[in-house]
C-alpha cells in the first residue's frame, strides 16, 4: 500500500510536465503567426461615386480616379502596415483619400495586425463638410482595403453632396525571411549568363505623349516613371517626370526631388533632374525617391539588392526586363473637385468676396473726399454769412431813434429772438444742423459723424 502513495506525486508530476509540454507548443504556435512584411501585388483601384444633389454651381461632377496596380512591398512595424509601390505610399494608420484638410479623427488596430480602421473627418469650421472611413482586413496572404466617404458643400446656395466607395486587394507574392522561388530554379538562371553579368540597361521608355497647348493651365497632375525600380549598389538611373495641367497639357515645371527617410537614405544621392545614384557600399532594402510640386509629392519605391540576388528578385517582383514598373506613380495637385481636391467653388467665392470689399472701400473713400470738399466749402459759407450779421448789429445800435421807421435788419431779427420779442426769426449760421451724405439723417451742429455708417457729416444748406 505504501508504493502506490509514493507513486500518485510522481504520477503527478508527470502529468503536470506533459501539460506543460502541450501548453508551450499552443502558446508558441499563437504567438508564432507569419508577419505581413514581404513583396505583394496590388489590384487596380476601383472607385465608384454616388451623386446625391449636384447643380451647376458645383461646378464638373466628380468621376472615378482609380490607381493602376503593381508591385508593392510592405513592412509590419507593430500592429501597422505600410505599403509602398502601385503609385504612392500609404499606411493603415491613415486613409487613402488626400484631401486637403481632411484629418485623422479615429484609428483602432488589432493586436494582431490583421484588422484595421480609421475615420478621418474636416474641421468643424471648414465648408467643405467630408467624412471618410478606411477599413482593412488581413490575412496571413491577403489583404483587402475599403473606404467609404460622404462629402457635401453648399455654393451659390447650391447643395453639392456625393459619395464615394474605393476597394483594393493585395496578395502576398513573398514573405520576407523566406527563400525566393527561384533558387531552385537555376538552370534559366544559368543559361543567361550575360544578363548575370552586365549591369542591367536603364530603360528609358517615355510615357505617353502629353497634350501640347499654346496656354496651358495651372499644375494639376504630376507622374513619375517609373513607379517601381530594381537597382544593385553602384548603379546610376535617371527618373522621368511630367506635370500637367488639367486638360492633360503639358507644363514646362519641373518638381523637387528628395530622398525620403530611411536605412539607406544615406547611401543614396538624387540631383535636380530626377537620376538617382546608389553607393558602392549600399545595403539591401528599400529605398524611396520623392518627387513634388505644389506641396503634392508621391513616393517611388526603389529595391536595392545585392548582384548575387538580382536575377531571383528580378523574377519574382513583377518588373520588366529593365528592372522597371510599366506603371507611372501619379500625384494630384490642382483643386477642381472633391476626392482629394478643393472646391473651385470656394476660390471663386473668395474671389467675389474681395471684389466686393475693394468695391465698398472704393465707393467709401470717395464719398469720404467728397464729405471733405462738402464741409470745406460749408464752413466758407458760414464765415460769410456771420461777417454780415456782426455788421448789420452795429448798423442797428447806431441806429438810433430812427431805427423804428426803418427795415429791420438781419443783426436786429437775430437779437430779437434773444430778447425774447415776437417777429420773423431768419435762419442762424451757427444754429444749423449736419446731414450724412450717405445715409441722409440729421444731427446737430456739434458732431461731426455719422453714428450709423461713420460718414463725416456735411453742414445743412
Amino acid at each position: 500500500m505504501g508504493r502506490p502513495l509514493l507513486a500518485s506525486p510522481a504520477l503527478l508530476l508527470a502529468s503536470l510536465a506533459s501539460l506543460a509540454s502541450l501548453a508551450v507548443p499552443g502558446t508558441s504556435a499563437a504567438q508564432g503567426q507569419p508577419t505581413l512584411s514581404g513583396a505583394w501585388t496590388a489590384s487596380a483601384l476601383s472607385e465608384q461615386w454616388s451623386i446625391d444633389t449636384w447643380g451647376e454651381a458645383c461646378g464638373p461632377r466628380p468621376r472615378p480616379q482609380g490607381a493602376p496596380g503593381g508591385a508593392v512591398q510592405i513592412q509590419q512595424h507593430g500592429s501597422e502596415l505600410s505599403i509602398s509601390g502601385a503609385g504612392r505610399s500609404w499606411s493603415t494608420a491613415e486613409c487613402w483619400e488626400q484631401m486637403p484638410g481632411l484629418a485623422r479623427s479615429k484609428h483602432s488596430a488589432s493586436g494582431d495586425a490583421r484588422s484595421w480602421q480609421t475615420r478621418c473627418t474636416t474641421p468643424p469650421n471648414d465648408p467643405r463638410r467630408a467624412v471618410v472611413t478606411t477599413t482593412t482586413q488581413a490575412t496571413d496572404a491577403s489583404i483587402r482595403m475599403v473606404e467609404t466617404g460622404q462629402y457635401q458643400f453648399i455654393i451659390q446656395d447650391t447643395t453639392c453632396s456625393a459619395s464615394v466607395t474605393r476597394t483594393r486587394t493585395y496578395t502576398l507574392v513573398r514573405r520576407e525571411g523566406e527563400a525566393p522561388p527561384a533558387a531552385s530554379a537555376p538552370p534559366p538562371a544559368a543559361s543567361a549568363p550575360l544578363t548575370a553579368s552586365a549591369p542591367p540597361v536603364a530603360s528609358e521608355k517615355k510615357p505617353a505623349a502629353p497634350r501640347t497647348c499654346d496656354a496651358p493651365g495651372e499644375p494639376a497632375r504630376l507622374e513619375v516613371t517609373p513607379s517601381r525600380k530594381l537597382m544593385r549598389p553602384g548603379e546610376r538611373f535617371q527618373f522621368r517626370a511630367l506635370v500637367m495641367d488639367d486638360a492633360g497639357c503639358a507644363l514646362p515645371t519641373r518638381p523637387a526631388w528628395s530622398i525620403a527617410p530611411g536605412p539607406l537614405a544615406s547611401a543614396a544621392t538624387v540631383d535636380a533632374t530626377g537620376a538617382l545614384s546608389l553607393g558602392a557600399d549600399a545595403g539591401e532594402g528599400t529605398l524611396g525617391l520623392v518627387a513634388s510640386v505644389a506641396g503634392k509629392g508621391v513616393t517611388v519605391a526603389i529595391e536595392v539588392t545585392s548582384p548575387d540576388r538580382y536575377d531571383a528578385l528580378l523574377a519574382t517582383s513583377g518588373l520588366n526586363e529593365a528592372g522597371e514598373s510599366d506603371q507611372a506613380a501619379v500625384a494630384v495637385i490642382a483643386a477642381g473637385t472633391i476626392g482629394g481636391r478643393t472646391t473651385a467653388g470656394e476660390d471663386v467665392g473668395r474671389e467675389r468676396k474681395n471684389l466686393f470689399v475693394a468695391i465698398v472701400g472704393g465707393v467709401a473713400a470717395c464719398l469720404g473726399f467728397a464729405g471733405l470738399i462738402l464741409l470745406r466749402r460749408g464752413r466758407r459759407r458760414a464765415g460769410e454769412l456771420e461777417g454780415p450779421a456782426s455788421t448789420g448789429g452795429g448798423l442797428g445800435e447806431r441806429g438810433g431813434a430812427g431805427a423804428d421807421d426803418a427795415p429791420a435788419s438781419s443783426g436786429a431779427a437775430l437779437a430779437a429772438p434773444a430778447a425774447g420779442g415776437a417777429g420773423p426769426v431768419g435762419p442762424a449760421p451757427r444754429a444749423r444742423g449736419k446731414i450724412c451724405p450717405t445715409c441722409g439723417d440729421h444731427y446737430p451742429g456739434e458732431a461731426m459723424f455719422c453714428g450709423k455708417d461713420g460718414t463725416q457729416l456735411v453742414l445743412l444748406n
